[in-house]
């Protein structure tokens, strides 16, 4: 019996979040690599827990191989101790491209804003120990740390800080949450810097690493992936939300990523990452 003939069954945990899971991009996504990749490796079928589960709780799962077999993060040092990484961005380094919510009726605070250094005399809201906040250290520009998002916007309705950055995927769903909140969405800034999420899977799947790896390349080498970033509601809702033609455009260094980002595979990002980038300014 040909081996490729027996199904792979594979299952993957919703986003806490999500309201239509099934619509999800990165479930969406995950449906295409597999697809692209029964050629070389076989049947496979893709299966959502029914129960939506906080991070920590997904990421305990994977790790001990315990009933989900692929998660999506973003890249850390940490989770690259932990999993085994599928190398290739899944939303065109969208992770990095931040949009700030700030207070109502603050825009002019922002409107002379013209470099990185000008931010220094504005205070960033992040989450207790995310990447993003080690980030913004790291570039010299002042953080608050706290909680919750929900703690952070209405710290921010309370001006305990100046602005809160996020990413152009997530802006999307907060918008509308945050809506009878006073705050607003930042109109001119576009702050970036190199930042992905990529697929997870155990230590000991080096199989089904591989499996996603060649799947991903295949779609993006044959046009299929480009066609679903540019036609998915919520990456079209992105890019629009991000408006890059008319953006002011900061990079900060992100010192944290691993060697093996492909920065210079244009293929891989929603545009070319400029050459101070390539050059790692962070050293």
């Amino acid at each position: 019996m040909d081996p490729k003939s027996k199904e792979t069954r594979l299952y993957f945990p919703p986003k806490l979040s999500s309201i239509n899971t099934e619509q999800d991009y990165v479930y969406q996504l995950l449906q295409l690599a597999l697809a692209n990749s029964e050629s070389r490796y076989g049947k496979c079928s893709l299966h959502l827990l029914d129960n939506k589960l906080p991070l920590k709780r997904i990421e305990h799962m994977l790790g001990f191989d315990r009933g989900i077999d692929i998660g999506a993060f973003t890249v850390t040092e940490d989770r690259e101790q932990r999993f085994l990484p599928i190398r290739i961005p899944i939303s065109k380094g969208l992770r990095g491209y931040r949009v700030s919510f700030i207070k109502k009726g603050d825009q002019t605070r922002f409107d002379g804003v013209n470099q990185v250094r000008d931010l220094k005399n504005f205070t960033a809201g992040q989450g207790d120990g995310w990447a993003d906040s080690k980030i913004f250290k790291y570039n010299n520009l002042p953080v608050v740390e706290a909680g919750s998002i929900n703690t952070i916007i209405d710290m921010l309705s309370y001006q305990r800080f100046d602005y809160f950055p996020r990413g152009a995927l997530e802006s999307v769903f907060e918008l509308d949450e945050f809506k009878n909140k006073p705050v607003e969405l930042e109109s001119n800034l576009l702050l970036i810097y190199p930042s992905l999420t990529v697929f997870y899977v155990n230590k000991d799947n080096k199989l089904l690493r591989d499996r996603l790896e060649f799947g991903l390349n295949t779609a993006i080498d044959n046009g299929q992936f480009e066609q679903f970033f540019n036609s998915h509601p919520i990456s079209v809702e992105a890019l629009t939300l991000l408006n890059l033609d008319k953006r002011k455009k900061l990079f900060l260094c992100n010192p944290y990523l691993p060697k093996w980002v492909p920065l210079m595979q244009d293929k891989y990002w929603l545009q070319p990452w400029p050459e101070h980038v390539h050059k790692d300014q962070c050293s």
